[in-house]
């Protein structure tokens, strides 16, 4: 997979792999016309904003110029509830990663999640964590199995449903990198 830092010139691919993988992760979970609501043009929108903001590093990855998935992340914004704001745990945070549902259970994401310890361990942060759906059966497998450890909770409201949101963490990126 050739990962490439996302720019402007990327935002169709970055929504097209988003609404693809938000429709399959979340169904059934959230309320459906909550889901229905969600369009590529609306996604193209946000993340024409989201590229362009400089706290956030933002890639994505292609296979045979075919974008397969996307990862965001950069310092720590929604810490798990109990963390000291003067000194917390986890310095870093991944604000999303997306795989398109064709390339679901091929390693893609793992791939991602590695580059993305990678580049933050190189600027000098030794930890993170990010917060997915509970649901979210196939997600939370996945951050278990990458060694992440479950350390907060939060209900956050998705159109009509309220929906319980885990933290999954690590407090050694190498866990992830196996550096």
């Amino acid at each position: 997979m050739e990962i490439i830092r996302a720019s402007k010139d990327h935002i169709c691919d970055l929504a097209g792999v988003h609404l693809a993988s938000k429709l399959v992760a979340e169904e059934g979970i959230v309320d459906p016309d909550y889901l229905a609501s969600f369009s590529k043009a609306g996604y193209e929108a946000k993340w024409s904003q989201w590229v362009s903001a400089e706290e956030t590093q933002t890639y994505i990855g292609y296979v045979d110029n075919t974008p397969v998935g996307l990862v965001s992340f950069g310092k720590l914004r929604t810490p798990p509830a109990g963390t000291s704001k003067i000194r917390p745990l986890y310095s870093s945070e991944i604000y999303a990663i997306y795989i398109h549902p064709d390339y679901f259970q091929k390693g893609y994401g793992r791939t991602l999640m590695s580059f993305a310890a990678q580049e933050l361990m190189a600027q000098n942060h030794k930890s993170m964590c990010l917060w997915a759906i509970e649901k979210n059966k196939r997600a939370c497998a996945f951050y278990n199995a990458l060694g992440g450890a479950r350390v907060g909770k939060q209900v956050v409201e998705m159109g009509r449903s309220h929906i319980k949101e885990a933290c999954y963490a690590w407090r050694n990126l190498s866990v992830i990198t196996g550096r």
